[in-house]
């Protein structure tokens, strides 16, 4: 599969391409069989995307939303809202600066999160049908370009090293916006450069964070791992774990995936001893992320 961090959209969890699918966001119900995690779905090369392989659309989120003052949250690269108290990027930088390079996880992320804003400022512009829509998006962008005045391009790579040192503490948010960046935080062919130390040393390092994020309850962290296993894309392929990662991610939401959807889902790749093996790993990884579900 070639996967290319293509374009904004892929950064922002929430947001129709890059989130999860919508029965993440769905209220959880007593007694109601839980949805399972879509198969991953094969597009066509010109189509793929890092983050294609994750499940799909849950309510939209807009990357760059209407700014009316500075006082308003706006969000990161990730979707994620961010106050920033009525400054500019450059100045509530400057006050967190310290802290995060001191080792302050709390701050490297806040500085991640509003570096963010600005690496958005340089993904390219989405095809509009409506020029109403097409204009509107430039407006915002041109606020956003506005609000990170003096914010340097070294200072928007770095946040990646920020972000890392988030996950590394052990913040889940962190962990899973790792993952959502890709190994340099912009479009890039992995598939071409699978033997680069830096993207094989990223594969590890993501994998072991949304394990860690999936091992505390985190709900998209297990669903994400059941459909990185799907897609063999940061690890081999491997359906069996899929599909228990598929039942794991049922357990936060105090939901149960019924014999029938997992037959439907995951039956026609495993056979009858892979797929007793998966429920029974399903059943041994909720166990140890999830014990309150019990």
């Amino acid at each position: 599969m070639l996967m290319k961090l293509r374009d904004s959209a892929l950064f922002v969890l929430g947001i129709a391409a890059l989130t999860v699918a919508a029965w993440f966001a769905l209220p959880a119900k007593e007694n109601e069989p839980a949805p399972v995690p879509a198969k991953a779905a094969q597009k066509p090369v010109d189509q793929i995307g890092w983050l294609a392989s994750l499940p799909q659309a849950a309510p939209d989120r807009d990357l760059f939303p209407p700014v009316p003052s500075r006082s308003a949250s706006v969000n990161g690269r990730n979707g994620r809202a961010l106050d920033l108290g009525g400054k500019t990027v450059a100045a509530y930088i400057a006050e967190r600066i310290g802290k995060a390079r001191g080792g302050d996880a709390a701050a490297a992320y806040e500085v991640y999160q509003a570096e963010s804003i600005c690496a958005a400022n340089a993904d390219p512009v989405a095809p509009y049908a409506d020029p109403t829509e097409h204009a509107a998006f430039l407006k915002e962008r041109e606020a956003m370009v506005a609000l990170c005045a003096g914010v340097s391009p070294a200072q928007v790579q770095e946040r990646l090293g920020f972000l890392a040192a988030a996950a590394r503490a052990g913040m889940i948010k962190a962990q899973l916006d790792f993952y959502t960046e890709g190994p340099y935080g912009r479009e890039f062919d992995m598939a071409e450069n699978a033997s680069d130390p830096t993207v094989v040393q990223w594969k590890l390092d993501a994998l072991s964070y949304l394990k860690q994020a999936g091992d505390k309850c985190d709900h998209f962290a297990l669903a994400t791992l059941s459909n990185v296993y799907d897609a063999g894309a940061l690890t081999a392929r491997d359906m069996r774990t899929s599909m228990a990662y598929a039942i794991a991610a049922a357990a936060p939401r105090k939901m149960e995936l019924t014999e029938e959807q997992l037959r439907s889902r995951f039956g026609e790749e495993l056979n009858g001893a892979d797929f007793d093996s998966a429920r029974q790993l399903g059943a041994a990884l909720t166990a140890q992320a999830c014990p309150a579900s019990r």
